[in-house]
């Protein structure tokens, strides 16, 4: 984590200062960068002589192509960099507190809008664990997100100044939130607050550590946005969800291929693994890897078929609610009733990794003997699956 301090210098807020991500990693980005084309600059020259004799050296060209990726990444980086100049968190707080309201204010080079055109920047608190899986001489990191809120910042809340603008944000944190135990790069739970907008040129992309600790004697804040807050029709709509009214209470259907992206990178991740399967066939692997590969195989076919064929049905009404998922028109009823169930909330059940990584959310019904079933998932938005879970509470008759 970055280590906040307190300034008062002119021009800037008194207050704690927390320097954005982009700046402080650039040098790690380029040095990575150099080393990996280095690395594998040679491929170029030893590879092709080869490929007559054993077409598989193909593969090699792999790390080359990666190496392009990642100037590509780096350079980009430098563009943002350099565009937006020192960004900065400055808030009047230690640290945020959990079951408190929570407020700061990014500090960024932002164009101002001219002609009566707007932008909104999308602002995000995430809550993060860290995990880190050492092998050998490698080190592997991985960041899974536990929570998130978001917000959009129009530009008309944006304050410009003759330097840098100044993006309000505020958050409600969760009573139950997790304090900040990562130090440094290691692992544990940290806090992360991206800023995102799309603007012409380089595009704003940043990140602050924000510490989150929990302080003697706070009050918890009871304000933020109701749970289950109004959702329109076209909103669910646009991702694949419709609400109707049916004989038998309400009809929640969610239909198939709803997130195209992330069908299309499990997709795309499960034809490298039959592609494994395959040169493992080729090059006489033994019978053990090779069984191991195709249950994986197997499995990821299963998750990329119902990804973009899987519908759920949920009626909920009289007292029950009654849930069918069905592949290619396959599967059977569930029927739930009120009086089993002890909780419908939200769980994040697929997401893709790290802190600018999106979570999808599962609304599912708890019920008293400790099971839990799924009533929808997949959803993008967290207000959307709130609200879904807030109208088939009603439904049934919870409070």
């Amino acid at each position: 984590m970055a280590l906040e301090t307190t300034v008062d210098q002119p021009g800037l807020k008194t207050g704690y200062h927390v320097p954005g991500n982009t700046r402080a990693n650039l040098k790690s980005i380029w040095v990575f960068t150099v080393l990996w084309n280095l690395v594998s600059a040679p491929v170029l020259v030893y590879v092709p002589p080869e490929l007559t004799r054993q077409p598989l050296a193909a593969l090699g060209f792999l790390f080359p192509i990666v190496g392009a990726g990642l100037l590509a990444w780096a350079l980009v980086t430098t563009a943002r960099a350099r565009r937006f100049g020192d960004t900065w968190l400055d808030t009047g707080a230690a640290a945020a507190c959990p079951g408190g309201s929570w407020h700061a204010t990014i500090e960024a080079r932002l164009p101002r809008p001219e002609d009566g055109s707007r932008y909104a920047v999308s602002v995000k608190l995430t809550c993060l664990q860290r995990t880190i899986h050492r092998h050998n001489d490698s080190r592997e990191e991985r960041e899974t997100i536990l929570w998130r809120e978001e917000d959009e910042v129009e530009s008309t809340s944006i304050t410009f100044g003759s330097e840098h603008a100044s993006i309000p944000v505020g958050f409600d944190i969760p009573s139950d939130a997790l304090e900040t135990t990562a130090v440094g790069k290691g692992e544990g739970v940290l806090w992360v607050l991206t800023a995102e907008a799309a603007l012409p040129g380089v595009n704003l992309r940043e990140d602050f550590d924000v510490p989150v600790r929990r302080i003697a004697g706070s009050v918890a804040s009871t304000a933020g946005r109701p749970e289950g807050a109004a959702v329109s029709d076209d909103d669910l709509a646009r991702t694949g969800i419709t609400v109707e009214p049916s004989p038998d209470g309400m009809r929640f259907t969610f239909a198939p291929a709803r997130n195209v992206s992330f069908a299309a990178g499990t997709s795309a991740l499960t034809a490298i693994f039959v592609g494994a399967l395959w040169m493992q066939f080729y090059l006489g692997f033994p019978w053990f890897f090779r069984i191991v590969t195709a249950l994986v195989d197997l499995l990821l076919l299963y998750v990329v078929i119902d990804l973009w064929l899987g519908v759920t049905v949920v009626v909920a009404g009289n007292g029950a609610l009654r849930v069918r998922h069905t592949v290619l028109g396959l599967g059977g009823t569930r029927r739930i009733y009120a009086a089993e169930i002890a909780a419908i909330g939200l769980h994040i059940n697929m997401q893709t990794q790290g802190r600018y990584g999106t979570p999808y959310y599962e609304v599912r019904a708890t019920l008293k003997n400790g099971r839990k079933h799924s009533l929808g998932d997949g959803i993008r938005h967290k207000r959307h699956a709130e609200w879904l879970a807030a109208q088939m509470r009603t439904a049934i008759g919870m409070k």
